[in-house]
């Protein structure tokens, strides 16, 4: 879902416009989607996403790349696209807001605006396409990846500090400002306007919708059906084929089943597994698969052992990709892809975040603050306290003191995210307000914010459209307009939504009180690597700059802590990091002195990479 745009001033600057144009269609990478007068739009992968012009009385103002669903009828339980009519003829500013309050979807809107003026770009709230941009020549070039060749960015540096975030942060970090000097981001919700693109305007925060829905009688369950249902409905209309994983866990049999509702599929399934008892859901799956009548395709996981060529695919974007991580993952999405002959693959990814299953000892701070419930208030936090094996006492220290406990694994995994942040400071912009948000719902939007890492490049996403509906932008925001302790009450989470859906769901789900687990699965795979990580990390960039302790990773690679200690997110992101640190020191040295890489036009997508190693 690759797209790049460029537009210009007129004047000597266009010459230029055209000469990046000629070059990326040369490169038989890029396809031109769109072009007029100061404006080109070019589109890559398998299933490119959709460009739309927005037209004034004088021609064309702008385009929409992605997506856009019109908001009123998703309410009303219809499907028709955002209204995209007098878009062009506001303030680029207006346009913008007008889009985020009344349509949603996957999109990017640029509006070219007066020549003094520069163009507006809008990343819309879900985040689902990535937003770079850079200047080069008078251009004003925005695309969903650092391209190389003509129309790419020069004066390229890595930004140290930011690298050093990510690793305090792996979760969030990565989501925020690349760590690349010299290339402009934007965050979901937000516009970058202005000359050289040097404003942002905040149209959209989770925080926001959370404040805005304080005082508020908050949705009932028949409308948490009814949003979810309307999604699935829109994303997946006029769609063929459709690929469904089904995990086995509440989420994603939430997404089949409503697509089976709706008479839109799935047409087939997908479910891996591996051999320890936690990590194998299968029987869960296949009570899903069963009761919506499609085959399931399982697939079994072995341990899998990390390499520098595996790694490579997660260092290429502009921010470290943790969603190319795990090559066998991927490559038995696109098998099955392939097999299936589907365009798209629906998921349920970004459940767990908006049902809300994180950090349920912040659940009894949001009761003992006050924070809404059904039922009595006493009961909730007694739920609370047998879920997390604790005493409400201890429960309520922690919420008066806003020190999150050593005696739980919830307390100390909040108390290790704490130190980092204070060492680091907030490590996304969605993290930076959270004034009159609850402990629960800061919880809420920091899980959101690390979900942004679905959208990372992967093969499985050059082959097919990726849908998470559960990150749609109704379901988000009606999610987080429900207090904490009504989403997640009882001894076991999401009951919210567990009982909206619960007449349409195996039993064997609804009741189900356990959760899938790979942590094992991730300490073999790690294991499996050892050797490579300690040549590859001890003797790294990260080790050299002294960001990394090597004595420390040492240490938590042997095969003791292996076992005994979760350390796999540490150890994960420092790989990630240490490949996408190479990767970008070699191609800032490069520099546009290569003529093979000025020619290549930005081929840094998983299917080009296949294609250069075949070249080798």
């Amino acid at each position: 879902m690759g797209y790049v745009v460029l537009t210009c001033p007129p004047g000597q600057a266009c010459e230029s416009l055209d000469a990046m144009v000629a070059d990326l269609r040369a490169t038989g990478t890029w396809m031109l989607a769109h072009r007029s007068f100061r404006l080109a739009v070019f589109t890559d992968s398998q299933v490119p996403p959709g460009v739309e012009a927005l037209v004034d009385s004088s021609g064309v103002a702008g385009v929409l790349i992605g997506r856009a669903f019109d908001r009123a009828a998703t309410t009303a339980g219809d499907v028709a696209p955002a209204w995209l009519g007098g878009l062009a003829d506001l303030d680029p500013l207006n346009a913008c807001a007008r889009l985020v309050a009344e349509s949603w979807g996957a999109y990017v809107a640029v509006f070219i605006g007066q020549p003094h003026a520069g163009p507006t770009v809008l990343r819309d709230p879900s985040g689902g396409l990535e937003v770079l941009a850079w200047p080069r020549e008078g251009v004003t070039i925005v695309g969903s990846r650092a391209i190389e060749g003509r129309a790419g960015p020069v004066g390229l540096a890595i930004d140290w500090d930011q690298v050093t975030r990510i690793l305090d942060d792996p979760i969030s970090a990565a989501l925020g400002a690349p760590p690349l000097k010299g290339l402009s981001h934007l965050e979901p919700g937000s516009v970058l306007h202005g000359p050289g693109l040097g404003d942002k305007t905040i149209l959209w925060s989770p925080a926001a919708v959370v404040r805005a829905a304080k005082g508020r009688a908050w949705p009932d369950r028949a409308a948490l059906r009814r949003t979810v249902d309307a999604c699935i409905r829109a994303l997946a209309d006029g769609e063929a084929t459709i690929l469904s994983e089904i995990s086995g866990g509440l989420d994603s049999a939430i997404v089949a089943t409503s697509l089976a509702g709706g008479g839109l599929g799935p047409h087939a399934a997908i479910n891996f597994f591996s051999d320890a008892p936690e990590a194998d859901e299968r029987r869960y799956a296949q009570a899903v698969a069963d009761q919506i009548g499609v085959p399931l395709r399982t697939v079994r996981r072995r341990p899998f052992a990390l390499s520098e060529a595996g790694l490579a695919a997660s260092g290429r974007a502009a921010r470290p990709n943790f969603n190319a991580l795990d090559p066998d993952y991927d490559a038995g999405l696109v098998a099955a892809l392939e097999a299936s002959d589907a365009k798209v693959l629906f998921t349920g990814h970004g459940g767990d975040t908006v049902f809300y299953q994180v950090a349920a000892s912040a659940l009894a701070a949001d009761l003992l603050r006050g924070a809404p419930c059904e039922g009595s208030r006493l009961r909730r936090l007694e739920e609370v306290a047998r879920r997390t094996r604790r005493s409400v006492w201890s429960l309520a220290l922690e919420a008066l003191t806003l020190r999150p406990s050593r005696l739980s694994s919830d307390g100390q995994l909040l108390r290790i995210e704490a130190s980092r942040r204070r060492l680091s400071g907030p490590s996304h912009a969605w993290l930076t307000d959270l004034s009159g948000v609850s402990p629960a719902k800061r919880q809420q939007i920091t899980a959101l914010a690390s979900n942004l890492n679905v959208n990372g490049a992967t093969g499985r996403g050059e082959r097919a459209r990726l849908v998470h509906p559960l990150l749609a932008q109704p379901i988000v925001e009606l999610c987080l307009a429900i207090p904490a302790p009504v989403l997640s009450a009882g001894e076991r989470e999401r009951s919210f939504a567990r009982e909206a859906f619960a007449e349409r769901l195996p039993r064997r789900i609804v009741e189900r009180r356990s959760k899938g687990d790979i942590s094992v699965f991730l300490g073999r795979s790690l294991a499996a690597s050892a050797d490579f990580l300690r040549g590859f990390l001890l003797e790294g960039r990260l080790a050299a700059r002294g960001l990394i302790d090597p004595a420390e990773l040492a240490g938590a690679l042997e095969p003791e802590a292996l076992v005994w200690k979760d350390a796999s997110k540490e150890i994960l992101a420092a790989a990630t990091l240490e490949a996408w640190v190479r990767h970008w020191e070699d191609r800032i040295a490069a520099g546009a002195e290569d003529p093979a890489t000025a020619r290549s036009g930005g081929e840094t997508g998983p299917s080009a990479s296949a294609r250069k190693a075949k070249a080798r």
